[in-house]
C-alpha cells in the first residue's frame, strides 16, 4: 500500500501515551502508577439548567455542585479513555435530563478488542486505547450501555455481538476542542457539564495530597492520561500546586477534575490542575471533545450508517476546491423521514452542500440535475456535525447521502472523517476496517466512483476505507413487507408471478406496499426486469 507523501499524525490520549496516524505509529508506552487512597467526602451543592453566554462566564463553577457528575470510578487496566469519555456522556445526558445511572466500561472495553474475522481494533482489553476509538463507539450509538442491562451478557458477549439495541441515547453531535481558547472551553463546561481531555502525567508534578497537578513549559512528556474537566476556579491559588523545576504557576486558576482512580485523595477522586499546565490542550494528545446534543433513541428512531467505528483518519487525499463524499444506504426499511445528517470533517469553516442522490443499480447517480440540495452552511467546527434536513421524505429504495466540502477564504481544508485502517511504525496493524463495495463513493469531475476503486487505483491500497456519513431517519409505516411478495401471503411463489405480470401488462392496479414488494431489482421503477429477478429469487428459494 502507498504512504501517504505527507504524513498527517493524529495524538490520541490514553493510559500510556501514543502518537499515530493511517500510516503509522510511534509508542513509548508506560503505566500509570498503582495509587493509595484516602477516603474524604467531597462537597456537593446544585445548578441551573440553563445555557450560558460567555459574557455570563463566572470565576468559578462546578457541574459536581449540581449533583449531574457520577462519582469516579477506578480504572482496572490502561482504559481511563473509556472511564473519561462514558463519564461526559453520563453528564451530558444528567444535565440534559435524561438517566444515566453507570454506564458499562466492561462493554465498551470489549467492543473495542478484535473482531472473528480479524478486523476492528486490535487490541486487548489490557492494551491502551485512543480517544477516537471512544468518539466512534459513542457516534455510532453503540454506548453507553447500562452496566446492570450489560450484566446478563456481559459472561458470553464478543465484539461479533450487536448489543446496540440496549443503547438508550445516542450522541448526535460532538465538538473537537483542541483549538479552543480557555474562554470557549469554559463554556462547553457550562453548556454541556463536562469535557474530555488528556495530559501528560507524572507524579513528580503532583502535590503531596495529591489533589492539584502543575507540570510547567518545556518539561519532558510523560503518560498520557484521560480525564473528565467538570469545573473552573480562576481563583484558586497558584501556591497550592508543587513547586517543580523551581517553577509555579505565573497565574492563579484551575481546572476541576474528575479522575478514573478512584477515592485515592483528599477529594474523593477530583483534583486541580493548572491552567498553566504544559500538555493539557496543546496539540500532543487528541482529540479533546464535548458531547454537544444527544437524542433518546426509541422504535421509530434508526441510525442508518455504513461503518460503527467513526472517523480514524480524515480523508485529505484530493487537493480540488470542493469535493463530494456519499454513502449509500437501503431505504427501503420504513424509516424514511430524514431527520438529519451527521458527518465528521475537521474542515472548520469551509463551505458545506448535503444532498438526497437517487441511485440506479444501486449506484449513485452522476447526473446533478436528479440531486436533491437538503441543506447548505459553515462547517462550525471540527468534530461531528449533526445538520438538520426538515423531514425530507425518503424514496423507499437505494439512495445516497451526498456531503460536498468546499474550501473558501476562511479554510483551504476538504476533507471529511474516514474510516481506514491503521498501522504501528513496526509495520502491524492497529486497525483494520470492514469496507465493502457499494458503501462509499467519491464524485469528481462529473464521474462517480467507488471508495474502493478509488484507492486502489489512486493509493494501491486494498483496504480503503468509509465515509462518516450517517443519516438519522424516522420511521413512517411505509416499507417492504417480502420483497417480491405481491399478492401480500408472506411467501414467494409463481402467484406472485403472475400478479406482477398482470400490473405491469395494466391487468390490474397495485396498491402502495404491493408497489414496494414488486420493485425486485430496486431501481425504483417496475418492469419486466422485476418479473425476471422475482423469478431468479424463487429460484433460488427452492
Amino acid at each position: 500500500m502507498k504512504k501517504s507523501p505527507a504524513i498527517k499524525a493524529i495524538t490520541i490520549s490514553i493510559s500510556a501515551f501514543m502518537l499515530f496516524s493511517s500510516v503509522g505509529i510511534t509508542a513509548n508506552a508506560a503505566e500509570i502508577d498503582s495509587n493509595t487512597k484516602s477516603h474524604k467526602n467531597f462537597q456537593i451543592n446544585t445548578y441551573s439548567n440553563s445555557d450560558n453566554t460567555q459574557a455570563d462566564l463566572p470565576t468559578s463553577f462546578s457541574s459536581v455542585d449540581y449533583n449531574i457528575v457520577n462519582p469516579p470510578k477506578d480504572q482496572r487496566y490502561n482504559d481511563c479513555w473509556i472511564y473519561s469519555s462514558l463519564s461526559v456522556l453520563e453528564t451530558k445526558l444528567l444535565k440534559s435530563g435524561f438517566t444515566a445511572n453507570n454506564f458499562s466500561t466492561e462493554h465498551m472495553n470489549l467492543w473495542a478488542t478484535t473482531k472473528s474475522n480479524g478486523k476492528g481494533w486490535l487490541r486487548s482489553i489490557t492494551s491502551d486505547g485512543y480517544a477516537f476509538t471512544a468518539l466512534g463507539y459513542l457516534s455510532s450509538w453503540q454506548g453507553g450501555i447500562e452496566q446492570s442491562d450489560f450484566e446478563s451478557f456481559a459472561d458470553e458477549y464478543n465484539p461479533d455481538t450487536d448489543l446496540s439495541s440496549l443503547v438508550n441515547y445516542g450522541a448526535t453531535a460532538i465538538k473537537y476542542l483542541d483549538n479552543c481558547s480557555r474562554e470557549e472551553i469554559k463554556q462547553e463546561i457550562m453548556d454541556n457539564g463536562s469535557i474530555y481531555a488528556a495530559y501528560s502525567h507524572s507524579t513528580f508534578y503532583e502535590n503531596s495530597d495529591r489533589t492539584a497537578y502543575f507540570c510547567p513549559k518545556g518539561s519532558p512528556k510523560a503518560t498520557g492520561h484521560a480525564i473528565a474537566i467538570v469545573g473552573w476556579d480562576d481563583d484558586f491559588a497558584k501556591e497550592n500546586f508543587k513547586t517543580a523545576n523551581g517553577i509555579l504557576p505565573e497565574n492563579n486558576g484551575a481546572w476541576l477534575v474528575k479522575n478514573s482512580w478512584g477515592n485515592y485523595n483528599s477529594l474523593n477522586g477530583y483534583f486541580w490542575m493548572s491552567y498553566e499546565d504544559a500538555y493539557l490542550f496543546s496539540s500532543t494528545f487528541r482529540y479533546n471533545y464535548a458531547i454537544e446534543d444527544v437524542t433518546p433513541i426509541t422504535d421509530d428512531i434508526k441510525l442508518m450508517q455504513n461503518e460503527i467505528y467513526g472517523a480514524t483518519y480524515e480523508f485529505n487525499y484530493i487537493d480540488y476546491d470542493s469535493v463530494t463524499y456519499l454513502n449509500l444506504f437501503n431505504f427501503s426499511e420504513g424509516y424514511n423521514k430524514l431527520d438529519s445528517v451527521m458527518f465528521e470533517s475537521t474542515a472548520k469553516n469551509s463551505d458545506y452542500e448535503i444532498y438526497y442522490v437517487p441511485a440506479e443499480n444501486k449506484t449513485p447517480v452522476s447526473d446533478e440535475s436528479k440531486w436533491t440540495l437538503l441543506s447548505t452552511g459553515t462547517v462550525p467546527y471540527s468534530g461531528y456535525l449533526n445538520i438538520d434536513t426538515n423531514d425530507f421524505d425518503l424514496p423507499v429504495t437505494y439512495g445516497a447521502i451526498a456531503v460536498k466540502i468546499s474550501k473558501n477564504e476562511a479554510s483551504d481544508k476538504n476533507t471529511i472523517g474516514v474510516g481506514e485502517w491503521l498501522n504501528k511504525s513496526n509495520g502491524q496493524f492497529a486497525f483494520i476496517n470492514e469496507t465493502k463495495k457499494g458503501e462509499s463513493y467519491i464524485y469528481k469531475d462529473g464521474k462517480m466512483t467507488d471508495i474502493l476503486d478509488w484507492y486502489k487505483a489512486e493509493r494501491d491500497d486494498d483496504l480503503g476505507g468509509t465515509f462518516v456519513i450517517k443519516a438519522i431517519t424516522n420511521k413512517t409505516g411505509l416499507a417492504v413487507t417480502m420483497l417480491g411478495d405481491i399478492d401480500l401471503n408472506n411467501k414467494l411463489d409463481v402467484l406472485d408471478v403472475t400478479d406482477l405480470q398482470m400490473a405491469i401488462s395494466g391487468g390490474s392496479n397495485l396498491t402502495a406496499v404491493q408497489k414496494l414488494n414488486a420493485d425486485t431489482d430496486q431501481n425504483n421503477e417496475i418492469n419486466v426486469n422485476d418479473v425476471t429477478q422475482l423469478q431468479i429469487m424463487i429460484s433460488d428459494k427452492n
